[in-house]
């Protein structure tokens, strides 16, 4: 029997948001981070090669990429540093794809699986704005997508959902809260409309990437 989308509360919804400090950062400090935003997403991410990208990723940024993963051109990663990607955590599991024009919001943690495909310019948002703080704070909740999910393209993830192994989000939803394992779902927002085949999951996606992408 499927669960509506609807009957899954998220337990990360339900907890207290993380609110930013309102740090003081010295002149310095805010110059290379912001130099580290602008070579990331408008330099870095625009070179036609996953190797140098890769790269930069790991090695200047901290993120944890797998064996075989693969992000494709145009992902702007929102960040606030360095330190703090490396803190919160940027995970991409073995053998996942991440395509054309994708927006990654890591100010919280975000931990995506193996084999996941994430379609082009899908957002995943783990900071918002709460519409009640007197402040107007930016607050963050950490995203979590398991191992074989599949989002399609311009469809948006919002902060502390967790997309269960093997689900299906459809092109243009806007997922609010957690989706079970294997549940399709589409619409804003999104509800569950349909059920994967669990013999379905198992697939590697390990085809090359393609060249100058």
């Amino acid at each position: 029997m499927s669960v509506a989308v609807d009957d899954v509360r998220s337990s990360r919804a339900l907890e207290p948001a993380r609110f930013e400090p309102a740090e003081k950062t010295g002149r310095i400090k805010l110059f290379v981070v912001r130099s580290l935003n602008y070579l990331t997403n408008h330099v870095v991410g625009h070179i036609p090669s996953f190797g140098l990208r890769h790269a930069w990723y790991r090695r200047v940024l901290g993120v944890r990429l797998g064996s075989g993963t693969a992000v494709h051109l145009g992902c702007y990663v929102w960040f606030y540093g360095p330190g703090q990607l490396r803190r919160d955590g940027l995970v991409i599991g073995a053998h996942s794809r991440i395509n054309r024009g994708c927006c990654l919001d890591a100010r919280g943690s975000l931990r995506i699986g193996e084999n996941v495909s994430i379609s082009p310019e899908v957002t995943i948002l783990t900071a918002f704005h709460p519409i009640d703080d007197p402040q107007f704070r930016v607050a963050t909740r950490p995203i979590e997508i398991d191992d074989y999910a599949f989002v399609g393209t311009r469809a948006t993830i919002l902060a502390g959902v967790r997309i269960g192994r093997g689900a299906v989000v459809a092109a243009g939803a806007v997922v609010t809260r957690d989706v079970p394992p294997l549940a399709v779902v589409a619409g804003v927002p999104a509800r569950q409309v349909g059920t994967r085949p669990a013999e379905a999951l198992r697939y590697v996606l390990d085809e090359p990437p393609p060249l100058f992408e």
